[in-house]
């Protein structure tokens, strides 16, 4: 195994290859967009939308969800998943109406699937 080490903003990152791979480098400097410029330059771009999908951050069971209809502020929880022993609270980037939830207490929740779905005022 050989060990690589990558600089990135002052943070040095390392990690293992197999001894039967190859890697070449040929850049000094990469300069990309932070995915909050990304997130902007795309919404720019889109007409404003009506609804919003609130999606799981990690794989887990719901253990506490907010009920279809219920009337939310930004930053309001909408659901809780245990995962790993811990309790994430999730919360909700828009003040809506809950129009759509995709899961049932108990169920297991995956990252690919949204929880929640709200009309925004």
């Amino acid at each position: 195994m050989k060990q690589i080490e990558i600089e990135i903003d002052g943070i040095n990152y390392k990690t293992f290859v197999r001894d039967n791979v190859e890697i070449t480098l040929d850049v000094e400097t990469i300069t990309c967009d932070s995915p909050v410029e990304i997130a902007r330059k795309k919404n720019k771009k889109r007409s404003p939308m009506r609804r919003s999908e609130i999606f799981p951050p990690i794989a887990g069971k719901i253990v506490d969800l907010i009920p279809v209809g219920k009337k939310i502020k930004k930053g309001d929880v909408v659901a809780t998943i245990e995962a790993m022993k811990m309790y994430n609270r999730i919360f909700s980037p828009v003040s809506g109406i809950v129009k759509s939830v995709n899961y049932s207490v108990g169920d297991n929740a995956v990252r690919s699937t949204s929880l929640v779905i709200i009309e925004k005022n």
